[in-house]
C-alpha cells in the first residue's frame, strides 16, 4: 500500500496546472490573483500548488461581466443550434484532455486515478452531451385567445427564457463532475455562469476555464472564482445580479443558503446531504448485494452525498450477509490516488478525517462493534478505513447524521414494513437502494421510501437525463434531466392583437 502520490508519475500537462500561478477566469480573460490559498494534497497533506484567493471585488467583476455576456448578440446571436455547438465541442476537449484532467483531479481531490479516469471525466464530458441536445427542444406554446373584451382577434403564446446569471457553487467531492451538473443545463438555457468551486479542490475548475476558452464561448458566458466559501461564496449568493444560485454541498450551509435566495426572490437549487438507506432482503443476490452495498459507502471514500451509509438486512440473511461484508472490507486497498490498486483514496482534508473519526470513536465508546478498523502508522495523509459499525439505534448520531466518509451502519429488521420505517427515520431523503427478487416487493418499496431516488438491484449512478435531488433536508430542485433546465428558464405570456372585430 502508498500512501503518498508519487507526482513524477504526473504527465506534463498535469505539472504545469500545479505550477500555475493563481488566477481568476473573468469575461475571457485571465486575472491575476493578488491573494492566494495554498493547494494540499490529500495523500501527503503538503502544498503543491496555489490558487488565487478572490473575494467580493473578484465576484462583482465576475457576475458584471456574465450580465454583460447575457445580452450580448456574440452569445444571443448564436441561437439553440450555435450553443448546441459549443458544449459539444466542450465535451470533445474534455475527452481529448482527459488524462490531464484526471490527474490533475486525483492530486487534488485524493480520488483513485481509476475513478477520475474512468467515471469522473468521461461522465462529465457525457453531461455536456447530453445538455448539448436541449437548446433546440426548448419550446413554448400557442394558443388561441377567445372572448377578448374589445372583441378583437388575439394569438397568445409562451416563451421561454434564461432565467439570467447563475451562480453555481460546487463541494471538494466530485468536484469536475458536479461542475457540469451546474453548467451544462444553464448554458443550454442561455443562461451566464459564475463558477465558485470549493477552495479544497478547485484546480480542475481552472482547467476547466482553459477549455471554455478554447471551445469558443464568448467573454462573460463563463466565469470562474476560485476562493473561500465565506467570502468569494457568500458574496456570489448575496449578489443583487445573480438570478439563480445552484448550490450542492451540506445541509447546513444550503439551509442559509436557501433563506439568502428568499429575501431576495431569487431561485434556488438545492443539493444537500443524505444518510441514505440499503435495504437488502432475504431474497435478494447476496453475491450481487453485498458487493453493492460495499460499493454504495465505500465508492470515493464514503465521500458521496448519496452513499448508502445505512445498511438494513433481513433477519433470515444477517449474519451471511455480515460474515461476506467483514470479509469484502478487508479486500479493499486504501492508498495514495496515483498508486496502483488504491481502491479508497484519503479523505479531503484533516478537518474531515477528524470528523469521521470522532464518529467511529463515539460509536466504539458507546458500545457498539466496529469492523474493520486499520492502522495506517501515522501516515502524514488524511487515510480513513473502511469501516462498519454493528448495534446501533435508529437515534444514534451514527444513523441519524451524515458522516461524509467510509463509514457503514448495519442493522437488522424483521419484515417489509420495519425496513420502510427505519429507511425513513431520519431527516434526510436524498436516495435509496434495495435488493430483492420480487418485482410486486421492488415497487411497493421503492414508491413507500422518502427518497428523491431509488436504485434497484444496483448501487445507484448518476445517469444525465434522470434527475438527482432529495425530499426533506436533502435539498429543493433537481439536478441532471429536463428538470434541471427547466429550473434555468423563465416563462414570458405573449398576446398579440392580429385585428379588429
Amino acid at each position: 500500500m502508498t500512501l503518498q502520490n508519487d507526482l513524477s508519475l504526473l504527465g506534463a500537462g498535469a505539472r504545469a496546472a500545479l505550477e500555475r500561478k493563481p488566477a481568476f477566469y473573468i469575461d475571457g480573460a485571465w486575472h491575476a490573483a493578488a491573494t492566494e490559498l495554498p493547494v494540499f494534497d490529500p495523500s501527503s497533506g503538503q502544498a503543491v500548488a496555489a490558487i488565487g484567493r478572490g473575494g467580493a471585488a473578484e465576484i462583482d467583476a465576475a457576475v458584471q461581466a456574465a450580465q454583460r455576456a447575457l445580452v450580448s448578440p456574440a452569445w444571443t446571436g448564436l441561437g439553440p443550434l450555435g450553443r448546441e455547438r459549443l458544449l459539444l465541442r466542450l465535451a470533445d476537449l474534455i475527452d481529448q484532455h482527459a488524462e490531464r484532467l484526471a490527474q490533475v483531479e486525483t492530486v487534488d481531490n485524493g480520488m483513485p486515478l481509476w475513478l477520475a479516469q474512468g467515471i469522473n471525466i468521461p461522465g462529465s464530458a457525457g453531461v455536456y452531451r447530453y445538455y448539448a441536445g436541449w437548446p433546440s427542444k426548448l419550446t413554448g406554446q400557442t394558443m388561441d385567445v377567445s372572448g377578448p373584451p374589445d372583441g378583437g382577434t388575439y394569438l397568445g403564446y409562451t416563451r421561454r427564457e434564461p432565467v439570467g446569471v447563475v451562480g453555481a457553487i460546487v463541494p471538494w467531492n466530485v468536484p469536475f463532475m458536479l461542475a457540469a451538473w451546474k453548467l451544462g443545463p444553464a448554458l443550454a438555457a442561455g443562461c451566464t455562469v459564475v463558477l465558485k468551486p470549493a477552495e479544497d479542490a478547485s484546480l480542475s475548475a481552472l482547467l476547466l476555464a482553459e477549455l471554455v476558452q478554447a471551445a469558443g464561448f464568448p467573454p462573460g458566458v463563463v466565469n470562474i472564482v476560485t476562493g473561500l466559501g465565506a467570502e468569494a461564496g457568500d458574496a456570489l449568493v448575496r449578489h443583487p445580479g445573480v438570478a439563480k444560485i445552484s448550490f450542492t454541498g451540506s445541509t447546513p450551509v444550503g439551509r442559509r443558503i436557501g433563506a439568502i435566495c428568499g429575501e431576495q426572490l431569487k431561485k434556488a437549487t438545492l443539493e444537500l446531504g443524505g444518510k441514505s438507506p440499503t435495504i437488502v432482503f432475504g431474497d435478494a443476490d447476496l453475491d450481487q448485494a453485498v458487493v453493492g452495498a460495499a460499493n454504495a459507502i465505500y465508492f470515493n471514500s464514503g465521500q458521496v452525498c448519496v452513499a448508502g451509509s445505512r445498511l438494513y438486512v433481513q433477519d433470515s440473511v444477517y449474519d451471511e450477509v455480515l460474515e461476506r461484508l467483514q470479509r469484502h472490507i478487508a479486500t479493499l486497498q486504501v492508498g495514495a490516488g496515483l498508486a496502483e490498486g488504491t481502491f479508497l483514496g484519503p479523505l479531503i482534508n484533516r478537518k474531515q478525517l477528524e470528523r469521521v473519526n470522532g464518529y467511529v470513536e463515539a460509536a466504539r465508546q458507546a458500545g457498539h462493534e466496529v469492523i474493520g478498523a486499520r492502522d495506517f502508522g501515522g501516515a502524514s495523509g488524511h487515510f480513513a478505513a473502511p469501516v462498519a459499525i454493528t448495534g446501533a439505534t435508529l437515534d444514534d448520531a451514527i444513523t441519524q447524521e451524515e458522516v461524509f466518509g467510509p463509514v457503514l451502519g448495519v442493522y437488522r429488521f424483521h419484515d417489509e414494513a420495519e425496513a420502510i420505517a427505519l429507511s425513513n427515520g431520519t431527516p434526510y431523503g436524498l436516495a435509496a437502494s434495495l435488493w430483492s427478487g420480487s418485482v410486486d416487493r421492488v415497487l411497493r418499496v421503492s414508491a413507500a421510501l422518502q427518497a428523491g431516488k431509488v436504485s434497484v438491484n444496483n448501487a445507484g449512478f448518476p445517469y444525465p437525463a434522470l434527475p438527482e435531488g432529495g425530499y426533506k433536508a436533502s435539498g429543493v430542485g433537481r439536478d441532471l434531466g429536463q428538470e434541471a433546465v427547466e429550473q434555468c428558464l423563465q416563462t414570458k405570456t405573449v398576446m398579440v392583437r392580429s385585428s379588429a372585430a
